[in-house]
């Protein structure tokens, strides 16, 4: 026998609910005609609003919750509000739902698995003033005019829930809202239209730019009639951290290379409707390049298509299989695509069908890396336009490390904004205190980190199976928002050859120094050195599976390439045998490191002091506490 407490009078939703409640109902009339009808649908709702429209579909289809047999809730509504959200997640919150809704202001922070097995996937109307109307209404706010209607439509759904109050008369909230709108202080000025820049002004891209400007001389060539179509590059794959810049890079590279850029993404083509409007949608995009040639196509968040061998339902499976197969014919059609050049933009290139990057179609790969000190100080410069600041800047470079050209971009329009509210001229005073909060580590966390970052820098000296650039901490940390990093120690990776399991052994070793050297120096060990799939321990989990099950110079000769977003992942997690083999080549390479610290102990102490007066190091000033000559990789291995 089950006990329910008695139920109390519903007080009639606040007005912004209501109105979300409008764009819901008509979002989802079909699905509400019927009782406990089973059907998954996402909402995409106005940027600001996805917590008000979850709470208005939530009062429409679990006011009275309903749990089944077992107590689990019939229908789920939820919010996904970041692009970092593990899949499973969702996956998890739906399994015992007949009823799913999920709200999210933009489609790309839902898997695109999810999006293509939904019933609905659904922009919400922007409120109209017959919303507020019929809003009114069922929230009981007396005083509803069209003319005050026609202004709440204007407003957020937030200043709203703040000036419309049971006890204040409806024309009072209005002439309030009305008020404060005259009165708002320091509006961002209309934007001013900058000129097109090409490649040739753009700053950071490294090896991204080299190949677009290429690409710009082959162009011109081919226009010319100089040389063919077959020796122009048919496309390529930017990758890199987000924020880096991958859709500033294709309009810049439209613009060297004087061509129509064209911009599309699997969202986009998704919206259309079901599969066979997604392929029409995908082919119309391609086809309008090719009317338009010579052109640039350029694919947004391209690791959306996924991969034919991933995992995922049967009939999933066989959506993905029949989009990346349609993409496929695109990129490689039998009649060519002359004149076309595609680009596409991912930050997980692990996550793609390698099909899509064979030589033909997306057949070059470059990484787009976060831009060194050099780089942040030129796209300050741009970003600022004309207020130029003077100055080397050692302060903005030194707490930017880590930072991607969209933070730099975000911080010059914070900084414009506080120069403007002062009066004052924009110098690098006004620069720093538009900077996020930060915090200022103790002087524990940056010996701490100093060792850290001096073991990796130690070991890879030692082992050399790769070239040490720089090593380098810092003292300050973002308390939120811009991510950073307080200690980077920079190598490049050895070009060509085969590398054999002592090469791996190594690079391991080495990504386990910065753990061993505080064991070795400190007696403990920090956390810095795990948590992020960018991590020491991360990286030399998947390095040891690679060795184990994916190159065969493990304990067995069997290969397996895994499966979905994280394939390495996916391996350790489906076969323990495979957890204990990696690790055993940890542990094994952790006390290596461990020991091979305590003999280059003096050299370790020394670039930490060097570090803590410094906060950057060189290579030649690491092997330089060496002596002559460096040790051979060869005589420490063990």
């Amino acid at each position: 026998m089950s006990y329910r407490s008695a139920s109390r009078p519903k007080s009639p939703p606040h007005l912004a609910v209501a109105v979300a409640r409008c764009g819901v109902r008509n979002a989802l009339r079909p699905f509400l005609r019927r009782d406990n009808l089973a059907f998954i649908a996402v909402l995409i709702a106005p940027e600001d609003t996805a917590d008000y429209y979850r709470r208005a579909v939530s009062s429409l289809i679990q006011d009275p919750p309903h749990v089944d047999e077992y107590g689990n809730d019939t229908a789920a509504v939820f919010t996904v509000a970041e692009s970092t959200i593990d899949p499973r997640s969702v996956y998890d919150r739906i399994k015992h739902a007949r009823q799913v809704v999920v709200v999210t202001e933009r489609r790309e922070y839902l898997p695109a698995d999810f999006l293509a097995g939904a019933d609905l996937v659904m922009d919400v109307v922007r409120p109209t003033p017959e919303h507020f109307i019929a809003a009114a209404r069922e929230s009981k706010v007396p005083g509803m005019t069209r003319k005050h209607a026609e202004f709440l439509s204007t407003m957020s759904f937030d200043a709203i829930l703040v000036a419309v109050r049971p006890a204040r008369p409806l024309m009072s909230s209005v002439r309030q809202m009305k008020r404060m709108a005259a009165q708002t202080v320091d509006p961002e000025p209309a934007a001013e239209k900058l000129p097109s820049l090409g490649l040739e002004n753009m700053h950071g891209y490294g090896k991204a730019k080299d190949w677009g400007l290429q690409l710009a001389v082959d162009l011109r060539a081919w226009r010319d009639g100089d040389i063919a179509w077959d020796d122009v590059d048919r496309g390529a794959l930017l990758f890199g951290p987000p924020g880096c810049g991958k859709t500033s890079y294709a309009q810049a590279l439209a613009n060297s290379c004087g061509v129509k850029l064209i911009i599309a993404s699997a969202a986009r083509w998704q919206a259309a409707g079901h599969l066979g409007d997604y392929l029409k949608a995908m082919r119309s995009a391609f086809a309008e390049a090719a009317k338009n040639a010579p052109s640039l196509l350029f694919i947004d968040e391209f690791d959306s298509f996924g991969d034919r061998e991933s995992g995922g339902g049967s009939d999933h499976r066989d959506y993905r299989r029949q989009v990346i197969n349609g993409m496929l014919e695109c990129l490689d059609p039998v009649e060519g695509r002359e004149g076309v050049v595609v680009v596409a933009a991912t930050n997980n290139p692990d996550a793609i069908d390698r099909a899509l990057l064979r030589s033909g179609r997306l057949e070059t790969q470059i990484e787009i890396p976060l831009p060194d000190a050099a780089a942040r100080v030129e796209i300050l410069r741009h970003h600022l336009r004309d207020n130029a600041i003077r100055g080397d800047l050692a302060q903005f470079v030194s707490a930017t490390n880590g930072w991607s050209g969209a933070d730099i971009e975000k911080l010059t329009r914070d900084a414009r904004r506080l120069a403007r509210r002062r009066g004052t001229p924009l110098d690098e005073r006004i620069l720093m205190e538009a900077m996020p909060e930060r915090y200022v580590l103790s002087a524990a966390e940056v010996r701490r980190t100093a060792v850290h970052e001096a073991g990796h820098a130690i070991i890879g000296t030692v082992l050399g199976s790769e070239t040490l650039v720089s090593v380098a901490i810092s003292r300050e940390a973002p308390v939120a928002g811009v991510v950073g990093r307080v200690g980077t120690t920079t190598f490049v990776p050895q070009k060509g050859g085969i590398r054999n399991a002592a090469y791996y052994d190594d690079w391991i070793a080495m990504l386990l120094a910065g753990t061993a050297a505080e064991l070795v120096v400190l007696g403990d060990r920090g956390d810095g050195a795990g948590g992020a799939p960018s991590s020491d321990l991360m990286l030399a989990s998947d390095a040891a599976t690679r060795v184990e099950r994916q190159l065969g110079l493990g304990a067995n000769l069997s290969a397996d390439l895994g499966k979905g977003d994280r394939p390495l992942e996916h391996l350790r997690a489906s076969d323990p045998d495979l957890r204990r083999l990696v690790d055993a080549r940890l542990r094994t390479q952790f006390d290596r490191a461990v020991d091979l610290l305590g003999g280059y102990r003096p050299q370790l102490d020394h670039l930490v002091e060097l570090l803590l007066s410094n906060g950057i190091v060189m290579d030649a000033q690491v092997r330089d506490l060496f002596g002559e000559p460096i040790p051979n990789a060869a005589s420490v291995r063990t």
